[in-house]
């Protein structure tokens, strides 16, 4: 019977190893932004087994969902996140070395995360049951966070408007309760187009792309000096041309 706190905190020790199994393979399987099927159906197939009702396809996003028990209010949100991070491969152990070369990883323990906030859900629903008190209980599977996307899609939708509170969790060095807020972050990829044309032979037939993209840069950074301090401006050349030789017709430069 769970009652207290404290019977709450001994049913997390008690029943602690399938979250800790769910962590160990969202770890062992990493996805990036947009392509977490595996780890969202697994976390959606255990909370329905524990008697929540999932609803997919979130904000049109097919790696979002919503596990949502009981009735009545409070509305409680648990919002969760499991997507890695690109070139981040990494095995299980405190030195770096990657399982696969160059592949994605959890360096922002995702894993935890997102398995963290499911385990509290199903811990407060257990307390709700038991005690027989109204109230619901959501957990909102959320993709995409590394990219800054996945939850303002949702936010659009409504997702999140009726809710009461609403919980999130972070790994870190230690362990404590936290509010506060952050930049806003707009996710901008800028894409040019020019004439290719061979580099050595024929250069003055061509119109770079590739220029386009760094004279872009350029202009931002000129820009810093007459922006305020809490803006930042960060980029990645994500397309820049195949080889040398050829003046590149298509280039991409993605922005934060």
């Amino acid at each position: 019977m769970i009652q207290s706190k404290q019977d709450v905190i001994q049913w997390l020790e008690e029943n602690r190893q399938p979250f800790i199994a769910i962590a160990d393979a969202i770890w062992a399987n990493p996805e990036t932004a947009w392509q977490e099927f595996k780890a969202s159906k697994m976390q959606a197939d255990f909370l329905q087994a524990e008697g929540f009702c999932i609803t997919w396809d979130i904000a049109e996003i097919n790696t979002a969902f919503i596990a949502e028990w009981g009735k009545g209010r409070p509305i409680i949100g648990f919002i969760g996140e499991y997507d890695a991070l690109a070139g981040l491969s990494q095995k299980n152990q405190p030195t770096q070395e990657p399982v696969v070369p160059g592949g994605p990883g959890h360096g922002c323990g995702h894993n935890l995360l997102g398995t963290g906030g499911m385990a509290a859900a199903v811990a407060i629903k257990r307390w709700l049951e038991a005690n027989a008190i109204p109230g619901t209980v959501r957990y909102y599977g959320c993709p995409a966070e590394e990219r800054t996307s996945g939850k303002t899609f949702m936010a659009r939708a409504g997702a999140f408007d009726d809710l009461d509170a609403a919980f999130n969790y972070h790994p870190d060095s230690l362990n404590m309760p936290d509010k506060g807020s952050a930049v806003g972050v707009y996710d901008l990829t800028f894409r040019f187009h020019g004439t290719s044309a061979h580099a050595g032979g024929s250069p003055h037939k061509g119109r770079s792309a590739l220029d386009a993209v760094e004279l872009m840069n350029v202009g931002v950074n000129y820009m810093r000096e007459h922006i305020t301090e809490k803006v930042r401006m960060h980029y990645a050349i994500t397309h820049g041309g195949d080889v040398p030789n050829i003046v590149p017709a298509e280039a991409e430069v993605w922005y934060f």
